[in-house]
């Protein structure tokens, strides 16, 4: 990884809660209101991923993969990432910034379309 790229996230003591309340806003803004069941664990390599049960008028499941951000923010990047959310939306982290998966499926900084 390139320092201006986020980074996996391998501790996540006293993250938790802002991991939760992260991945309710990115479900919200992209489906609207939703409640959400969460199922934390580690992969293999140490980095915290997220298995998200939406449970309402929306239903289904989504794993979300938690990153660091280069300023310090958290990202919580839905895998796989629909489509839509990839070209047209972007995932937003708590700093602000947004963030998307190029055509080859390598995390990269939005750029909204033109």
């Amino acid at each position: 990884m390139t320092p201006d790229l986020p980074v996996p996230l391998t501790d996540l003591r006293r993250r938790a809660p802002i991991a939760r309340t992260l991945i309710q806003a990115v479900l919200t803004e992209l489906l609207g209101p939703v409640e959400l069941k969460y199922d934390f664990y580690r992969e293999w390599n140490g980095c915290w991923k997220v298995r998200v049960t939406i449970v309402g008028a929306n239903t289904g499941k989504l794993d979300f993969t938690l990153l660091d951000t280069p300023t310090g923010g958290m990202l919580a990047m839905p895998r796989p990432l629909p489509e839509r959310w990839r070209v047209q939306t972007g995932i937003a982290a708590t700093d602000g910034s947004r963030w998307s998966l190029d055509a080859a499926g390598q995390l990269v900084r939005f750029t909204p379309p033109t």
